[in-house]
């Protein structure tokens, strides 16, 4: 077991996600202290620092990889940097926390697994659905047989409405290797003795048909074929104007499994206008306790206190390999087998 007893952390990325990551690890976590905060924008980490008690701020994130007084880092940038930021901080030794999505290609994802391995840190990746305790529970009735074989499996994400992000800024291909990338790892943790061997994808512009010449993607389903015989479909949508809409199921030989509801609480309320219930509009609302945990397992994790339970780099390179699969089925308008794409 280590002998630390406290993890020292760095938060690099100082938007939405990763200020509140900042605040679970200053906040939330017996055992974690923020000890820096990087952002490149000018004043962000400067202000999230100051806003948690944290006394260091760093506008290079190498400035963090460097400190001695930095044990691990937590990685919650933009994609597209997330491969060179946590190679770099692997190469300097330190613990690797990153966001999804780990890496854009499977070279990428390659290098941050081999940088974490060659370097003896630990690598996990932030794949929060695992930690959702209907998820958990769903998992660990489907390992104790109590639905027997699965056979049918749904993961859905519909992002709360009103859609207001201006789809010219949002990269291609955001709803596969981002939003769809919960998707495809809460799939294949559910079916966890099976590999996938072909992914047929269909997206369109639904919500902003305006921007689809752009490229733009905001509506998406997917089906997916494992070698166990099981089907999965995987469906996303930008705006559900009801609320932030998570949900998985599987199907199985001997029963059920479901997980995942839109509305907050088990109350119903009846009156003058029918029924009515409130829904979940964040998802730092309805995750609250599973974004806390997966922290809480990789400081334990890094500290000796618990065996590593992932999501793993070879968890988030699976899963990516699925969204690459569903890039150039859409493309292709044609099923794409995963090992046609030399992915797995």
């Amino acid at each position: 077991m280590n002998a630390k007893k406290t993890l020292n952390m760095a938060l690099v990325g100082a938007g939405r996600i990763g200020s509140f990551h900042a605040e679970t690890m200053a906040r939330r976590l017996y055992n974690a202290r923020l000890v820096a905060v990087a952002d490149p924008a000018p004043g962000a980490a400067r202000k999230l620092a100051d806003s948690l008690d944290c006394e260091v701020a760093y506008t290079d994130p190498a400035q963090a990889f460097s400190d001695p007084n930095v044990d691990a880092v937590l990685i919650a940038t933009p994609a597209r940097f997330h491969t060179p930021l946590a190679v770099s901080a692997a190469n300097a030794g330190k613990h690797v926390f990153c966001e999804k999505p780990m890496a854009l290609t499977i070279a990428e994802a390659e290098s941050v697994i081999d940088a974490a391995q060659r370097n003896g840190v630990h690598l996990q990746v932030g794949f929060n659905r695992r930690w959702d305790l209907a998820f958990a529970e769903g998992r660990d009735a489907i390992d104790a047989g109590k639905i027997g074989r699965p056979q049918l499996l749904r993961s859905l994400t519909r992002d709360p409405g009103p859609f207001n992000a201006d789809p010219l800024k949002i990269p291609n291909w955001t709803i596969f290797y981002e939003t769809l990338i919960h998707d495809f790892d809460t799939l294949l943790w559910l079916n966890a003795d099976a590999k996938p061997v072909e992914v047929y994808a269909v997206a369109d512009a639904l919500v902003r048909p305006d921007a689809k010449d752009s490229g733009h993607l905001d509506t998406a389903v997917v089906t997916i074929r494992f070698d166990n015989g099981a089907i999965a479909v995987a469906e996303a949508n930008f705006c559900a104007m009801y609320g932030y809409d998570i949900r998985g199921e599987v199907f199985g030989s001997g029963g059920m499994v479901s997980m995942g509801d839109v509305k907050k609480s088990s109350l119903r309320l009846l009156d003058k206008d029918g029924e009515s219930a409130d829904t979940w509009r964040m998802d730092t609302h309805h995750f609250v306790d599973a974004y806390t945990l997966q922290i809480q397992h990789f400081v334990d994790t890094v500290l000796g206190n618990t065996s590593f339970a992932g999501p793993s780099g070879r968890d988030a390179r699976a899963a990516l390999a699925i969204a690459l699969a569903c890039i150039e089925s859409v493309k292709s308008q044609k099923p794409v087998r995963l090992s046609d794409i030399a992915v797995l």
